[in-house]
């Protein structure tokens, strides 16, 4: 898979790249090599990435999840870490302007947008690096050698606030959540995660309109949705909104978002549509880091069973780690019910890819039929 993955994130991603890079020069070189674990001995590795003093972490998971989650590596190895989260496309947006002028902040640079970090590999911007448990990981929610799923795989959601319906209405939500957005019932009370807020809610709406569920839904369900007045707001929004009854329904919220909320005690639930979308978050070493040593430290601490355990426990997300036994509290939720099948391959869909792309007309679509003009 990996390979088809390269052919059609780069065919995608080739405009973003002259209209971000230009003339790209090769990585800069840093002063002093990263040493190596040999033999399975982590040794010399720790005492010189103690010696760097810190990491910068660059990600567009949720922020909170992401400190909690890089603490338990420092609170180990005693190396501050740095997070720099902002949406997606911004963060490869600075993160390929620094690497252009060879001015690289970032040590480990994570996404959820699969072009982008291919994008990356082949302008030489992510290191060449195995982390000794890799292969306790999947090979087809990352590039083996780059960029690996360390922070698990997460699925959208309809979320729901349970103070604002009625028993009949969650049960409506629950049978189709599609469909239900779109009955005029709900008509002002619901919102709408914007397209333009990763490649994923691009391909939850796309599925829907233009793809397998085409049939089902189509363009016409979209035109219900918009016809109940909805608002629109980006992930972080969205649920926040949700969980403080400014509406009764969210429409494409992650459930790495909503799971731990719903867990401290929030009226929220939600439900993944029969056929939903899935995604997961690719990381690896910067090129030319300034603390290369404590960037592959830091793999090799994310690629273990325990860093995984705890990043699921934090977002509640399935666990990627073929040793990790899912125990998350989310599941043992009376109202929850796992994800059936889920669409993770719209990253290498020829058709998708095109849609979004820098010449597809897809976003203009969704906008005119929704009413969005932000």
């Amino acid at each position: 898979m990996s390979p088809r993955r390269r052919a059609a994130a780069l065919a995608a991603a080739a405009a973003t790249l002259i209209a971000l890079a230009g003339c790209t020069a090769g990585p800069a070189e840093t002063e002093a090599g990263p040493t190596e674990a040999e033999g399975g001995d982590l040794t010399q590795l720790i005492e010189d990435a103690q010696a760097e003093g810190s990491l910068t972490f660059y990600g567009d998971a949720n922020e909170a999840s992401l400190q909690a989650w890089t603490q338990a590596f420092t609170e180990e190895y005693d190396i501050p870490v740095t997070v720099l989260r902002l949406p997606g496309s911004q963060l490869f947006q600075r993160f390929a302007q620094e690497q252009t002028a060879q001015q690289a902040e970032a040590d480990v640079f994570s996404v959820a947008d699969y072009a982008s970090l291919q994008q990356a590999v082949e302008q030489q911007w992510l290191a060449e690096y195995t982390p000794q448990q890799a292969d306790l990981l999947p090979d087809d929610l990352g590039e083996p050698g780059y960029f690996y799923p360390l922070q698990n795989s997460y699925f959208q959601t309809v979320t729901y606030n349970t103070t604002q319906l009625s028993e009949e209405e969650i049960e409506q939500i629950r049978e189709d959540p599609i469909a239900a957005a779109g009955d005029p019932a709900f008509a002002g009370r619901i919102a709408m995660n914007i397209p333009q807020s990763s490649q994923q809610i691009a391909a939850f709406y796309y599925q829907l309109t233009d793809g397998a569920l085409a049939d089902e839904y189509g363009v016409d369900a979209l035109e219900a949705i918009a016809a109940n007045d909805p608002d629109f707001l980006s992930s972080a929004e969205l649920v926040n909104a949700v969980v403080q009854g400014e509406y009764a329904m969210g429409v494409g919220i992650t459930d790495s978002l909503a799971a731990p909320i719903a867990l401290q005690g929030a009226p929220i639930e939600f439900v993944y549509p029969e056929t939903t979308v899935g995604g997961s978050f690719g990381a690896g070493v910067v090129a030319n880091a300034p603390h290369p040593n404590a960037a592959r430290l830091f793999m090799e601490w994310a690629t273990t069973p325990e860093a995984d355990a705890l990043y699921s426990d934090i977002t509640q997300t399935q666990p990627v780690n073929t040793e990790v036994v899912d125990e998350r509290e989310i599941v043992e939720q009376p109202w929850y019910e796992a994800p059936g099948d889920a669409w993770f391959d719209f990253i290498t869909d020829d058709e998708f890819l095109e849609a979004v792309g820098p010449d597809g007309d897809y976003y203009e679509r969704w906008n005119q039929t929704t009413g969005y003009s932000g």
